[in-house]
């Protein structure tokens, strides 16, 4: 599994907070993010959006998203199970309301 980044974004695509775990510039990692919100449509089931280059895997958090970035030679069903234990960990740590966002540093082992 190659998460290439976890990210809490908003609906709109702006990056709320963002871990790179490989190394890519920031316009990169923005520009993945910024189009993420354009790739996901409306009504549909699915947890995961692929391009030609990433994989996204995501799961809703109210007006946010939780965002996994991975290759697409990861593996599908341990990119599920790590955004399940992120979703799990997210709310512990966050309080996330619509006009304000405050967060404690997650801890690294949690996530690797």
């Amino acid at each position: 599994m190659v998460v290439l980044a976890a990210s809490i974004i908003t609906k709109t695509g702006k990056p709320l907070m963002s871990r790179q775990y490989v190394t890519m510039s920031r316009i990169r990692i923005e520009g993945l993010l910024a189009a993420f919100p354009k790739l996901v449509g409306s009504g549909k089931q699915h947890t995961y959006v692929e391009t030609e280059n990433v994989r996204y895997v995501y799961q809703p958090l109210e007006s946010l998203f939780l965002l996994l970035v991975t290759n697409k030679q990861s593996n599908i069903l341990e990119d599920l199970d790590t955004l399940r234990l992120l979703s799990k960990l997210v709310p512990e740590y966050c309080q996330v309301t619509l006009n304000t966002y405050e967060h404690q540093p997650l801890d690294e082992e949690m996530i690797q």
